[in-house]
Parts: structure tokens; C-alpha cells; sequence
């Protein structure tokens, strides 16, 4: 299948369809033994692991923090000012954790951000990925322990300011891909579906439309 640049594709699929797979290639922790993973042309098993996981970002299922500030967790190479991260922080509701501590971003982290609930620290790796602005983004059912509300912010959050990068979405809930561009659905490792979600939703035989009808959307 082939991804357009800036196009945001929602990956779907029954538990152990192989969704988590495709991140595990695109990143090359896991090697391909036939096939091959094109960016640009480029045959991503002929670079070095450095550059390629350089030029990626994931916003994976399960976030681990490190212990320090918040504004070192969130910007850990310094390469933003506290303006531009209070203004991402803001355009996904997440300022509040900076308002209820009077260190604010100096607030300190626990490690693994034990201190913090699962969506805060969520929160956190999305607003670490809007500042890097990468060209490609992997997101591994990253809102799962979102509630809705902050879902669908951050999803405008995400539209509006990286809309130059490419998305890739492990979809956990039907909903936070129903707009995207195209829909991938995975069946036993196999791509069963590749269309825009009307194209897919028109298709009553699709993959697809039955998880869509089983989503109670």
C-alpha cells in the first residue's frame, strides 16, 4: 500500500491482526525477512538505525517518563522555549498541570510519572511529539486512556499544527480515525482494506464496515 505525504491513515483490525507490526517494522525492531518499507524512495533497511528513528516519531500505547521536571520530560534536548510549549500544552487543554503546581514547568516528574495519572503522562509524549514536528508520525493507540473531550482537541491540536507530517494511527476506538483520510484495516497480517472510510463505509462487505457497525457509533 502507499501513503501520500501529509495524509492521515488509521490503522484498524481485530486484536492480533498485526497493527502493532507495522510500527514495529517502520521503527526496524523488527527486521524484514522478504519485502521492503519505502520513505521517499528510500529502502529503510539500507540506513542506519539512527537516522531513520531520528526522522520518525511514536506516541506510543504505553508512555514511560523519566525522573526530572516536567519541562525536561516534555523538551528533553532544550530545543524549545517555555512560550512555544505552553502554547502546544494550551492547544490540547494540557496547561492545567503547569496552573495547579506553583513550580510549573519546574514541577518534578516521578520515575516512570508515577505521579501522574496514564493520561497525563500520555498527554505529555503528545505535546513532546507536536514540538518535534517530525514528518512522520506513529501513534499507537495513544488516546485510549483519553476521555473524548481532550481526544477531539487534541486532534485539532494536530491538525492545525502539523499538518506538513504524515500520521499513522493504531486505532484503539473507531472514532478517532472516522475523519482520516484513509483507513487501513489488517486482517492476520494481511491488508484487507485500503480506501477512505466513505469509500470503506459504502462497502457493506468491507472489514471495515463490520467494525464500524460493531462500534455502536
Amino acid at each position: 500500500f502507499l501513503i501520500n505525504p501529509n495524509e492521515k491513515i488509521g490503522v484498524v483490525g481485530r486484536t492480533g491482526s498485526g497493527k502493532s507490526t507495522v510500527t514495529l517494522c517502520l521503527f526496524r525492531i523488527l527486521e524484514a525477512t522478504s519485502g521492503k518499507i519505502l520513505i521517499d524512495d528510500i529502502d529503510i533497511s539500507k540506513i542506519g538505525l539512527n537516522k531513520l528513528r531520528r526522522n520518525l516519531t511514536i506516541i506510543p500505547q504505553d508512555p514511560s517518563l523519566m525522573e526530572g521536571t516536567l519541562r525536561y520530560n516534555i523538551d528533553p534536548l532544550n530545543l524549545s522555549s517555555n512560550e512555544n510549549i505552553l502554547k502546544v500544552m494550551k492547544s490540547i487543554g494540557f496547561d492545567y498541570i503547569v496552573d495547579r503546581d506553583p513550580e510549573g514547568l519546574l514541577q518534578e516528574i516521578s520515575e516512570g510519572g508515577s505521579n501522574l495519572s496514564v493520561g497525563e503522562k500520555q498527554l505529555i509524549c503528545i505535546t513532546r511529539a507536536i514540538l518535534r514536528k517530525s514528518r512522520i508520525i506513529i501513534m499507537d493507540e495513544a488516546t485510549a486512556s483519553i476521555d473524548y473531550k481532550t481526544e477531539e482537541m487534541i486532534q485539532k491540536a494536530v491538525s492545525e499544527l502539523l499538518n506538513d507530517s504524515t500520521f499513522i494511527t493504531i486505532a484503539h476506538r473507531i472514532k478517532t480515525i472516522i475523519n482520516y483520510d484513509k483507513i487501513l484495516t489488517l486482517d492476520s497480517g494481511r491488508v484487507v482494506d485500503f480506501d477512505s472510510p466513505k469509500n470503506l463505509l459504502n462497502d457493506k462487505t468491507s472489514l471495515f464496515y463490520e467494525l464500524y457497525s460493531k462500534s455502536n457509533l
